[in-house]
């Protein structure tokens, strides 16, 4: 399958050559297929399992699809930039203005260095500056078996790997973040945010609205 060079990155790893592609289309998507390695284990359920999930990312204007592609079509990791899902708490700005990310690597292809490449893809875009990029970190979501990582190593992977992206911590009180000490909320503003935006993230991070 040919992607535009532009969208394209060739990764080499120990397991031989890959392609991360960004803003994959969803006729691009009916073409590839989710690696074994992001399903559903004993211990372990994939954030994402399907391909309809990927397909409504990609089908929305402010979402994007970035994925890396092994042989015969295959995607082995992935990562999504996309709005807050109805109800929660982060979409109650409004414009749109934050955007989620999210992603994970395939049971198998872990440690081969392909999602340090694939979030930078998600995070480094045009618009970037006028948006707030955010990941939630649940620590019942993280497969502690496929990774073979205490919870606060897996937790110190995911703050490494954003901090380079200018992802900081915030504290919140948002319920679900606060069920497990573990639990994570890291976000990047963009530097053409006006003060009043940010001010409405900071008093979000603890459930304040202003009329």
């Amino acid at each position: 399958m040919q992607f535009s060079p532009d969208r394209t990155r060739t990764l080499q790893t120990p397991r031989g050559e890959v392609r991360a592609v960004r803003d994959l289309t969803p006729a691009e998507l009916a073409d590839l297929e989710l690696d074994p390695g992001i399903g559903v284990f004993a211990h372990y359920r994939s954030l994402i399992t399907n391909k309809e999930t990927l397909d409504k990312v990609a089908r929305d204007p402010k979402g994007s699809v970035c994925a890396v592609i092994a042989s015969q079509g295959r995607i082995v990791a992935y990562c999504l930039r996309r709005p807050p899902e109805p109800g929660e708490r982060w979409a109650r700005m409004d414009p749109p203005i934050m955007l989620e990310i999210m992603g994970e690597t395939a049971r198998g292809w872990r440690e081969q260095g392909l999602m340090k490449p694939l979030t930078a893809m998600a995070c480094q875009y045009p618009e970037v500056e006028d948006h707030i990029l955010y990941i939630v970190g649940y620590s019942w979501t993280w497969d502690l078996d496929g990774t073979k990582k205490s919870v606060l190593e897996y937790r110190d992977t995911l703050i490494h790997l954003m901090t380079p992206l200018g992802f900081k911590q915030y504290p919140t009180n948002e319920p679900n973040v606060g069920l497990r000490p573990e639990n994570l909320f890291m976000a990047r503003l963009g530097a053409n945010l006006p003060p009043q935006v940010k001010k409405r993230f900071t008093n979000l991070l603890f459930g304040i609205q202003e009329d």
